[in-house]
């Protein structure tokens, strides 16, 4: 049996563990992702945000998707995550020391990649992390894969990315690697990690630094590798914290009139807010301030008057919350007095829309 079949024989019999492990420890979002295509024509994968436009919404990343992906035998199919949550947290971090083409091959070397790699990975290991050096492309290309216990803030992540590889010059390299999460963006979901497994354009898979001093090998390959993968010790919260990787407090947004205000006078223009908080307004948003981000929105923030009327009024009735919004950004968990909850029968929604009085 040559190399490519053993490979893909022992990455398919591992694939139900893998998608499970990706799942868990990997999956920032399951709304988008992205996947390698190798259409007819084509010399190599292309890579596409998957689901397409029209099917975001209805269509999810699920375990079968990632099966698929370790089961793949063709340079096609493979997986790609981002690496940010819609409300930008992130699972893990990763930093790609790569070589694409012959132009960078004049002052960049496979030996150098690797050296630059182990002497981030052993930095890595001295703050007491667990992180898996991994060959990704059998021809000089590395990645550096640490994964969490739990989501941390996305800017926290790539801030200690960037401090980590400001060396780089240091360690023989040109330029910085690439690392992933990139800067957060609300607006865009970043770049996507091809997870390890089959090379979307090479006949190769992924191979594992191996840890073991005395080894006699330094790559681990096929089942070796997985198991490898599977045995990660994700970061504790705490040890991560002491390294400036701190956890986000997820956003809550309220809505305004008929949340916090109790709108009993109903509308009487953008600057007029004359009624009351609802009873326990207050003391409800100080408890969730101590586990949540919590946000105002409103329809009166449209104007710079009405904003800054929705703030008067919380200051007067000392009601403290962590920003008013103009837009409705990405949140956890909207409350909203005028809303219809969609619960997969459209029969029984018509008829609350129906019946709904504010």
């Amino acid at each position: 049996m040559d190399y490519l079949e053993r490979m893909a024989d022992e990455w398919g019999a591992r694939a139900k563990e893998l998608a499970e492990w990706v799942m868990t420890h990997l999956v920032n979002r399951t709304d988008v992702w992205t996947r390698y295509v190798k259409r007819q024509g084509d010399d190599i994968s292309k890579v596409f945000t998957i689901p397409f436009r029209e099917q975001r919404g209805k269509v999810f990343l699920d375990h079968d998707s990632l099966r698929k992906h370790f089961r793949t035998r063709q340079a096609s199919g493979q997986v790609g995550l981002h690496s940010a949550s819609s409300d930008l947290t992130s699972r893990w971090l990763s930093i790609d020391i790569d070589l694409h083409d012959v132009v960078e091959q004049f002052a960049i070397t496979p030996e150098g990649n690797l050296a630059a790699a182990r002497g981030w990975q052993k930095a890595l290991i001295d703050h007491g992390l667990d992180p898996l050096l991994m060959d990704s492309n059998g021809r000089g290309g590395f990645h550096i894969l640490v994964i969490f216990d739990e989501p941390m803030s996305t800017s926290s992540v790539h801030d200690f990315a960037k401090r980590l590889t400001a060396d780089f010059a240091e360690r023989g390299l040109d330029k910085a690697p690439e690392f992933f999460p990139g800067k957060p963006r609300w607006d865009h979901y970043g770049y996507s990690f091809r997870l390890p497994g089959r090379h979307h354009s090479r006949p190769h898979y992924t191979r594992v630094w191996n840890d073991e001093p005395y080894a006699e090998s330094r790559w681990l390959d096929g089942d070796d590798a997985i198991v490898r993968i599977l045995a990660t010790r994700p970061a504790p919260t705490n040890l991560l914290q002491g390294l400036g990787i701190v956890q986000k407090k997820r956003t809550i947004c309220l809505d305004f009139d008929g949340v916090i205000h109790s709108y009993r006078s109903g509308w009487c223009g953008v600057e007029i807010i004359p009624d009351p908080p609802i009873h326990g307004t207050k003391e409800a948003i100080a408890r969730l301030r101590q586990q949540y981000r919590v946000v105002i929105l409103s329809s009166r923030c449209h104007t710079e008057e009405g904003r800054q009327a929705v703030q008067e009024w919380l200051r007067r009735n000392n009601i403290e919350v962590d920003e008013v919004c103009e837009h409705k950004p990405p949140a956890h968990v909207y409350v909203d007095d005028r809303a219809v909850r969609f619960k997969g029968d459209w029969d029984d929604v018509m008829s609350e829309i129906s019946q709904f009085r504010k």
